[in-house]
């Protein structure tokens, strides 16, 4: 149920893998046999960090994710001040919000896919001209992709799986050679999450 008075964080953000066209998402939920709702992608982990070393969650909540790139996390009401945004998702990156941002408003909106400056670090790639999403690859959520991601991601495929699998790093539903090319580049290009430290 929803908190009465909650306060709302509101987000654009793209998962690499996932993306479809230039700023749209596909419905990866439903590709993997999890309903039939077209506007929806997948399912984020939101988590509000303090905005002090040592940077501890405050609070975190799961959010759906749509296919238009947009998502709303709600937080408890005596939540207040400025926080980072940080986001959760089952193959991609853990990706920062590049600053704190106060939440004392009724509704908070952060874009990510405007500017690679929008996560902490610079750390988003570039999917259309002037569009950026979160990495993708990070298979057993370590906050780095390397060649553990790619063990899980081989495994899959020798096993012919499908469904609602985190190795199903293009969301067609098939955990299949498909998958390789984004793996084998974020990994080469050796990606890891970046966070104040």
């Amino acid at each position: 149920p929803e908190i009465p008075g909650a306060k709302k964080v509101n987000m654009k953000f793209l998962i690499e893998g996932y993306v479809d066209g230039t700023a749209t998402l596909k419905p990866v939920l439903m590709n993997q046999g999890i309903g039939m709702d077209t506007s929806v992608t997948d399912w984020v982990n939101v988590e509000l960090h303090n905005q002090n070393a040592p940077y501890n969650i405050v609070s975190s909540t799961d959010a759906k994710l749509k296919v238009n790139g947009t998502s709303e996390a709600s937080f408890s009401p005596a939540l207040s001040g400025s926080y980072y945004l940080a986001v959760k998702h089952r193959n991609a990156i853990k990706t920062w919000s590049s600053t704190p941002f106060s939440i004392d408003s009724s509704a908070t909106f952060y874009d990510y896919t405007a500017s690679n400056n929008k996560s902490y670090g610079s750390n988003q790639v570039e999917v259309s001209p002037g569009i950026w999403a979160f990495y993708s690859g990070d298979i057993n959520q370590d906050e780095n992709i390397d060649l553990a991601d790619f063990s899980l991601l081989e495994l899959d495929i020798n096993n012919f799986e499908f469904g609602y699998k985190a190795t199903d790093i293009n969301g067609d539903g098939s955990v299949d050679l498909q998958d390789v090319p984004l793996l084998e580049l974020n990994s080469n290009s050796f990606i890891f999450s970046n966070h104040p430290q």
